[in-house]
């Protein structure tokens, strides 16, 4: 009796080796949306898991089949993170319900290229990967705008040229990007037209272009690139515009006669509209030498400069006084000015008249 009781246990054994029950996921990992920055909990419930080294948690990624996150019993590692790196995104955590045993996957600080599918499987021996139990869930992470500018922020078109603008974003759920004006006015302008692009520099971006077209002097300032999809904050890029405009001098008289006398005065007015401003420089010619001779500003020659609008918004009068006239006075000056992109002059003649000329003359009656 004893030999057939030992009989039946070896023979049970050897049953429930041979027959041992198949694995089995027996939930659904539900999906989950979850805010950038959070933790997520994703739950597989098996039963009948022979060990835990057989339960992986894998990531659909569009490189490749399958990501490897994690089995049961460890974190797997690879060349894109350090150990603890990789142990502090991800990890398994084991617990028990009922008859069923629960392996929760939890990633931590969430960010937008963690949005996908997390699958649940169990490996068997000698079966193919699509013999394996498996399940699999979404997890959508929510992820405020982020604006990539272009490297220059910083445009300096010629009057009268096109000029495009492109603001690129990023986040989930895609962002509406919007353009206005640096004091907050909407961009509404006949010449200026919010284009969205279909391709970006970067395929998982939106984009959305603002063309300028023949941009004015009135158009320079800031303009501010916004991005937002109701997740905060939402993200914002300036662009800042100055329109070039030629450079260009004028004479408001470009002959001036005055009498010799120690209190007499005359004044070379010059009108110049630049942007970027100019540096203004006067010369007279030499009486001894060829070259010009650069005036100062001293007791002889008085240098003024003030807006005048007559030209541009941007122009200026520059006025050069050379006081208590003198013969040696007379002669050709000049008013001269460049700046980065360009330089222009214009000549005056200083010549004598027999009467003071001018507003200051004295009265001599």
């Amino acid at each position: 009796m004893v030999i057939n009781m030992l009989s039946f246990v070896v023979l049970s054994s050897m049953l429930y080796i041979v027959f041992a029950e198949r694995p089995e996921i027996v939930n659904y990992i539900l999906p989950q949306v979850k805010l950038q920055d959070e933790t997520a909990y994703l739950n597989c419930s098996v039963i009948n898991l022979q060990s835990p080294g057989q339960l992986h948690w894998v990531k659909q990624t569009e490189l490749v089949d399958f990501q490897l996150l994690s089995s049961g019993e460890t974190v797997h590692t690879d060349d894109e993170y350090l150990p603890v790196q990789l142990r502090e995104k991800y990890d398994v955590v084991k617990y028990r319900s009922n008859n069923r045993e629960i392996y929760q996957l939890i990633i931590r600080s969430l960010g937008q290229y963690d949005t996908g599918n997390y699958t649940c499987l169990i490996a068997l021996p000698n079966q193919s990967k699509k013999e394996w139990p498996q399940t699999s869930g979404s997890l959508t992470v929510l992820t405020a705008p982020i604006v990539w500018p272009f490297n220059d922020q910083y445009e300096v078109p010629k009057e009268g040229k096109n000029i495009t603008l492109l603001c690129e974003a990023d986040g989930n759920p895609a962002p509406n990007i919007t353009w206005k004006r640096g004091d907050g006015s909407p961009v509404a302008n006949s010449r200026f037209q919010q284009k969205d692009q279909v391709r970006c520099l970067n395929w998982d971006f939106s984009c959305v272009y603002l063309e300028l077209y023949q941009v004015e002097a009135t158009d320079r300032g800031d303009y501010i690139c916004i991005a937002d999809n109701n997740i905060e904050p939402p993200a914002s890029v300036t662009y800042h515009l100055e329109v070039r405009t030629s450079l260009h001098f004028t004479a408001i008289q470009d002959t001036v006669g005055q009498a010799q006398n120690r209190r007499f005065d005359a004044k070379l007015e010059c009108l110049v509209a630049a942007y970027p401003r100019a540096r203004v420089i006067w010369y007279k010619d030499s009486k001894y030498t060829q070259e010009k001779e650069q005036i100062q500003d001293d007791e002889k020659y008085g240098l003024k400069q003030q807006d005048d609008q007559r030209l541009n918004p941007y122009g200026k009068l520059y006025t050069l006084t050379i006081r208590n006239v003198q013969g040696n006075d007379y002669g050709y000056y000049y008013c001269t000015g460049r700046n980065k992109y360009e330089e222009d002059q214009v000549q005056f003649l200083l010549f004598e008249t027999m009467e003071c000329q001018g507003q200051d003359c004295p009265s001599w009656s």
